[in-house]
Parts: C-alpha cells; structure tokens; sequence
C-alpha cells in the first residue's frame, strides 16, 4: 500500500473513525477551531502508545485538544501545549485551567444582568449602538449595528469582573473571553461552518438578526456545565499553555518529554485551512494587537517566503516538488517553505523527546496544482534524516467523518477551480531509540 520502504506497516483501520462519537465531552466544546484533532484519536493514543508516559507534548496545540486529554488522565503529571495563535493559546488555558463551579455561576449571572440592563436602556432610549472601546478596520463590514452593541456591552463588563486574588481574577476574565469569542464569530456576517471569512449574502443578511447577549446565556449556562464535570474528572497534571514557536528552541528542558501528540498545520492557509483569518474577528474584539492578529498565518509553517535551499533528505519530497514546480514553481516553493520549517520543528522535538518516546502525528494529505503531497511519508523521511535514531512503527489511515475541513479546496489557487480535500487521516507512530 505504501510505496515508502518503512520499519511499520501502514494499514486502513476504521475503528479510529469514531463516526457518531461525541466530540464535545467536558471542556471539549468550549470553542469551535479549524482542522481539530478529535478528543477519542488522542485519548486513544494516549492509551497505546503512551503506557508510562508522565510528559505529554503537543507543539501544535491548536484548540488543546491533547493536553486536555492529558489533564483527564491519571497517570500525567506534565502537559506542554505550544501554539503561536492568541486564540489557541487563550482556549488551551481555559479548557485545561480548573475554576469553582459556583463562582463561575455567580460571576456568569453578574455578567448577564449586568448586559440586560444596559441593553434595556439603550432599548429605552431608543440608540442604536452602546457606548466601545473596541473599533477597528471593517467592523461594520463583518457586524450589523445591534451586534457591535451587545458585544461591546459583554466585553465591557467581562472587563469588570473582579475578584481578591488576582489570579482567578484573570481565569475567570479568559473563561468568559472563550464563551464570547464563540459569540462574535456565530453572531458575525460571515458564512457558518467556514473556517475563512466569508461575507453572508444580501439576501442572507436580510434575514439574519443574531442576539449576542442571548447567545452569551446559551454558550455561557453550557460551558459553566461543562467546567462542573471536569472538575470532578481531571487529575493534579501540570498544563503548561507556551506562546512559543516549535520551529525554534522552546523553554522546554532536553530529553523530557514522554509521548508528542499533535496535528500539524495542513502547510497553506492560502487553499486549506487559515487559522489566522479563523481568528481574526474574536482576537479583535478580545482587545489583541492588530499585528499579532494580522500576522498569524503569516507566521505559521512556511508562511515567510525566505530563499532557502532544499537540504531534505527525501525522495518522496523532491519528486512532489519537482511535479508541481512543473506546473507552478511558486507554489512548489510554497511547499518546500512549510517542509523546511516543519524540519526545523523536527529538531526540537530531537533535542525535548527522551530515548524511548513514542511521536503520533495526525497528517492530512493535501492536493496542491492537483498532485497529493503524501505528508505521512514525507514525515517518516525526515525523522529517518537524524541518523537513523526513530523507527517508524506503523501509519493507521481513518476516516474523517466530521472534521471542521473543507470537502473541496483551490488546489490551483484559481477562482471557481475546485479539487478534493483530505477525506482520510493518517496516523504516523513513530519511536525514539
């Protein structure tokens, strides 16, 4: 089946599909997130490849999907979760960050009325807008009137919360940040279950009338829910949230860490998934510098264009890029850009994993200028690159029954050009010797 000559087998196994699964248990579904690693594919290969394991890594973080399962499980006393997206960084600590479920309700309904009341009163005197301190570029574009006010009013007095220690002051300030962010993408004009920023049609817009405050109840009584069952269902493991970069040296020490868990990024936020567009609106009304906001997908795996030359040692690699460079050599420069940085995040994960470690990645295979780059044994061929140190123990191939992906992309990058997304996932186990 795989072409690749490889220490472990590659197999189709459906079990791993986990098709009618709930996806949302505990602090799971507290926020929507592009491309979102599934709670069973982690707990599951928590369970096989992580027996003994103290220290769990994801350097990919995204929504926390890893060290929440971490911090469910019993036998972790460490969890790192690395991200360079604000948003991610902001779930990833609430999810995994135990807060009292009664101060939660009493703070939540302080919130509530508290927005109620100023709503009323703007209702009353009949303005159409509250008084913000959030603005910025497009506002109006991507929000109706009412919206921008009832926001403004949330965050304003999400703002004011306050409590003795300073400490749970900030937790409960991110948990309701995290509930709101979930609001202002739901309640923009933007298409639902997009992970770009789409406008709504006229026509749509028409009949679209969101009532955040509203919403904010919903997402908020739920959430506050969610947070009582874990806090009955998590262990004392550590969860350490890094705004740090993978490609570079981490504040994470040499040979610590037990078991790496992690979806990377699918490597062009040009055709696939845009974390950074996914995050813009929530980052702006959360109050976030415009730079860091702007700059995400920018930022992430092969996103700078940097004259680099290519010193991969895989075949698989080079025949893809020599395919596409045929057809387009900027995209194929594309393509080696995000290998290239993901080689240096290799070297990181060399230097912070111990003898003995086992590494999961849960790959896509995009289609770029209609050729399937097979990252799964692209993978394999730059861990072989360090002197032969990792062995390949097998590749699980599943199904994606639901995953916030695309059906269908730009391979091209042409307008009105559409070819097939990435419909299976692949499962790389790989072992530190």
């Amino acid at each position: 089946m795989n072409s690749l000559e490889t220490d472990g087998r590659t197999l189709v196994d459906h079990s791993w599909d986990f098709e009618k699964a709930d996806t949302k248990y505990s602090n799971h579904g507290f926020h929507s997130y592009p491309a979102t690693m599934i709670p069973q594919v982690a707990r599951r290969l928590i369970e096989e490849y992580g027996n003994g394991s103290k220290t769990l890594l994801d350097p990919f973080m995204g929504s926390g999907t890893a060290v929440l399962e971490a911090k469910l499980n019993p036998n972790f006393e460490k969890a790192y979760g690395i991200d360079i997206n604000p948003l991610a960084l902001l779930v990833g600590k609430v999810k995994t960050t135990s807060i009292d479920y009664e101060l939660l309700k009493t703070t939540f309904m302080d919130v509530l009325n508290e927005s109620n009341n100023e709503l009323q009163q703007i209702n009353f005197m009949m303005k159409n807008k509250a008084p913000r301190d959030v603005d910025f570029f497009n506002i109006n574009y991507w929000f109706k009137p009412n919206v921008i006010s009832e926001l403004a009013i949330l965050k304003n007095n999400i703002d004011k919360i306050e409590n003795g220690d300073k400490r749970i002051e900030r937790d409960l300030k991110d948990f309701f940040n995290v509930v709101l962010s979930e609001i202002v993408r739901k309640c923009s004009n933007t298409r639902n279950g997009e992970y770009k920023l789409y406008r709504l049609s006229e026509e749509q817009l028409k009949k679209f009338n969101p009532k955040p405050i509203l919403e904010f109840e919903n997402k908020g009584k739920k959430n506050i829910e969610r947070m009582k069952t874990f806090n009955k269902e998590c262990s004392g493991c550590e969860v350490d949230i890094l705004s740090e970069d993978s490609r570079f040296r981490t504040s994470i020490m040499d040979d610590s860490v037990d078991l790496l868990i992690t979806s990377p990024p699918y490597g062009d936020s040009q055709t696939t998934v845009a974390y950074g567009q996914f995050s813009r609106l929530s980052l702006q009304w959360l109050g976030y510098d415009k730079k860091d906001v702007t700059n995400i997908d920018k930022m992430s795996l092969g996103g700078k264009k940097l004259p680099q030359k290519n010193m991969l040692d895989s075949l698989t690699l080079q025949d893809i890029i020599h395919k596409i460079s045929e057809k387009d050599e900027k995209r194929a420069k594309t393509v080696l850009d995000f290998y290239m940085d993901f080689y240096k995040c290799v070297e990181e994960f060399d230097r912070v994993m111990k003898t003995g470690s086992k590494l999961c990645f849960v790959v896509g295979n995009r289609t770029v200028k209609g050729f399937k780059i097979p990252t799964d044994r692209i993978l394999i061929d730059l861990f072989k690159q360090k002197d032969d140190q990792y062995r390949h123990l097998e590749t699980i191939i599943r199904r994606i029954p639901s995953k916030r992906l695309p059906k269908k992309n730009s391979p091209t990058n042409i307008k009105g050009e559409v070819g097939s997304m990435m419909n299976d996932e692949y499962i790389v186990i790989l072992e530190k010797r």
